[in-house]
């Protein structure tokens, strides 16, 4: 799916007549006839309605029809009142509306759906793809049209230094886009369009209070979380109805834990065919986690009540195991680190940015064929999982600035459990700053041995490797003082929700890149645990149970007792796959190492190839090794995938794309 969103304005014929050839588009059209969005889409993930001079567009998944989606229109709030009628719809989608000449453009809190902007032409576009609103800036300037900042559109040198920083770039900064003149709408935020080319950026979503007792927070993860699998299982009805009929598949991770057997036997529930899949371990005597839970999801191990008719072998319809099942052998599988260029395992980049899953994403890649070969149209994953329900130190430090003497109790637990230092424990109950103070915090120490941190930190606090240049390590300095400056505000005043926040924005990056990779053979990529109902249901509990230690997401596992059987939701922890990716590393080592021999990124200045290629070849890396190696690595091919772009020339306007002209009577219908 991609899409442009133009202003009611003149500039847009213009721009429109710029976007390069390729597959026809749809159009939707202003009441004046312009367009207003052009892009590509399958009927399975786009609603249009209209009420009277209001009209809406919701791009994605979700569990509505038309009809629902124009019965959300009228009603006070101009704009503002349609978007937040609009979030009762269950689902992960863009949402752009337009009343009275104004346009509306809103992501979601994970950004798995994120809306970029460009000053093009003289007017503010907006879009989803911010290689295509810097293609649009680049042409624009070889026609002679208005142009932003200098060199709009293309790389940005300072946006390739930040994304050396391991594990992440704090924000705001993780969210700049990777070229010029190119910005992201922040998470939470909303961007609006304006007839006269202009745009203003607004907060829309505040945190709930965390206030919740666990068993009430935990019904309403438990149905934010039911909605959100029937949202996909609505969306390959829809797929399936669409095309001639033929029943499609929903395929589903099975990977040991308990939020990917959640997400199995939520889906085993709806009326569509589901796939489990599951990876082979390397070693033949390991533990096999997923098939300890499917074990568990046998006949007679789950003691729900018999609401389907029964499957094969007597277990009811509701169990996974009523499914076919994918086990991907070790042998013969791309192993972690398989180099996206390899001639037996051709991985496809992700166009808009370095990927964040670089490690695994030929494995990803081979996953989705053999599911694509299987009939599924849509794969659940449970990334997201841990990000909102894991334990996290901040929650005390959080739960100290209104009930000091429980925090000082959890404190106490998770010192002992955890083995923390009196040093650490202290700062982690009673320290911290400011959030622009802690980014600030950050520059002088951006060269530290590796990143770190404590229960009063806001995120984790990023590092440069070793191999970074020096130039490169001043200029991550400078952007981090500079963006201190400008007192950023975080997610939230809780340092427990942002972080948790900053988490879910971190697993929707990962699902962008990986739903690139699976797009290209032709199966959706999906993450329910990041719908904004899910992200903000975790957020209701209270403190005192998000502190609690040595309890394993307590509220992920209250919250699907009676859906996933007791045995499964015992799996607390993922398998452990550091034996794997050390070994995948080892084999591929020196295909890594030659890209010091012509890297591009050393090209620019940024890095030092003879000390990557030090820590590449060393027989004993650092412990930081695969996580410092990850982002350099991806951002190097994802500067090699990039197609070269020529200086600018000034040619003359094309209608490369077919859009359609002006019609006599305007329609907000592709």
């Amino acid at each position: 799916m991609d899409f442009l969103v133009f202003p009611d304005h003149p500039a847009g014929d213009a721009l429109c007549r710029l976007l390069p050839a390729g597959p026809p588009a749809h159009v939707l059209h202003h009441p004046s006839g312009r367009p207003w969005i052009v892009g590509h889409w399958s009927a399975d993930e786009a609603l249009t309605a209209e009420a009277g001079p209001r009209r809406a567009v919701l791009l994605g998944t979700a569990s509505a029809d038309p009809g629902a989606l124009a019965r959300l229109l009228p009603g006070p709030g101009h704009l503002d009142g349609v978007g937040q009628r609009a979030r009762r719809i269950p689902g992960s989608y863009v949402l752009l509306t337009a009343a009275e000449g104004d346009l509306r453009c809103r992501g979601d809190l994970a950004t798995v759906h994120q809306i970029h902007h460009a000053r093009i032409g003289g007017v503010t576009v907006a879009g989803n793809r911010p290689q295509d609103l810097a293609a649009l800036a680049r042409a624009a300037v070889g026609a002679r049209l208005p142009s932003g900042a200098p060199g709009a559109g293309l790389i940005d040198e300072e946006s390739l230094a930040l994304r050396l920083l391991f594990p992440f770039a704090p924000l705001p900064l993780s969210l700049r886009p990777m070229w010029r003149s190119v910005r992201a709408v922040p998470p939470g935020h909303h961007l609006t369009l304006y007839a006269n080319g202009r745009h203003s950026v607004a907060r829309w979503w505040q945190p709930p209070e965390p206030d919740a007792p666990l068993e009430q927070a935990a019904q309403t993860v438990r149905r934010a979380l039911t909605e959100a699998v029937a949202a996909r299982a609505h969306r390959v009805t829809r797929a399936a109805h669409d095309t001639a009929g033929s029943r499609g598949t929903l395929s589903a991770d099975l990977l040991g834990t308990t939020g990917s057997a959640g997400l199995c036997f939520l889906a085993a529930r709806e009326d569509v065919p589901l796939l489990t899949a599951s990876w082979g371990r390397c070693h033949r005597g390991g533990a096999d986690p997923a098939g300890g839970a499917r074990a568990a999801a046998r006949p007679g191990a789950v003691p729900h009540q018999r609401t389907q008719p029964t499957g094969r072998d007597g277990c009811r319809r509701s169990c996974p195991c009523d499914g076919e099942h994918l086990a991907v052998p070790y042998a013969g599988a791309p192993t972690w680190y398989t180099p996206p260029d390899d001639p037996d395992h051709t991985t496809p980049a992700d166009p808009a940015a370095p990927l964040a899953a670089f490690r695994e994403a030929a494995r990803l890649a081979h996953l989705a064929r053999l599911l694509t070969a299987r009939g599924s149209r849509l794969h659940l994953a449970g990334i997201g999982g841990d990000a909102l329900f894991a334990h996290r130190p901040a929650a005390l430090n959080s739960l100290a600035r209104s009930d000091p003497r429980t925090a000082a109790r959890r404190a106490w637990t998770a010192h002992h459990l955890c083995h923390w230092k009196a040093r650490d424990t202290l700062r982690t109950l009673l320290g911290g700053h400011s959030y622009p103070r802690w980014l600030a915090g950050g520059a002088p120490r951006v060269a530290a041995t590796g990143p770190r941190t404590t229960g009063a930190d806001w995120e984790i606090r990023a590092a440069l490797p070793p191999w970074t240049h020096p130039d490169a390590v001043a200029t991550v300095r400078r952007l981090l003082r500079e963006a201190a400056a400008e007192a950023p505000e975080p997610f939230a005043p809780l340092r427990s929700q942002h972080e948790t926040v900053r988490a879910a924005v971190r697993a929707g990056e990962t699902v962008r890149g990986i739903g690139a990779l699976a797009l290209a053979h032709g199966i959706g990529y999906e993450a329910p645990f990041l719908d904004d109902a899910v992200i903000e249901a975790a957020l209701t509990l209270r403190l005192a149970d998000r502190a609690r230690a040595g309890v394993h997401a307590p509220l992920l596992t209250r919250a699907l007792r009676g859906v996933v059987p007791g045995a499964a939701l015992s799996r607390d922890t993922a398998a452990v796959q550091d034996a794997e990716v050390r070994a995948g590393l080892r084999t591929h080592r020196g295909a890594l190492a030659a890209l010091c021999d012509d890297s591009l990124l050393a090209g620019r200045g940024l890095i030092r190839p003879g000390v990557l290629r030090q820590h590449l070849t060393s027989r004993q890396p650092s412990p930081h090794a695969p996580a410092a190696l990850d982002p350099t690595l991806a951002t190097e091919y994802w500067l090699r995938a990039q197609a070269p772009v020529p200086p600018p020339t000034p040619e003359v306007a094309r209608p490369a794309l077919s859009v359609p002209a002006r019609p006599p009577r305007p329609a907000a219908r592709s």
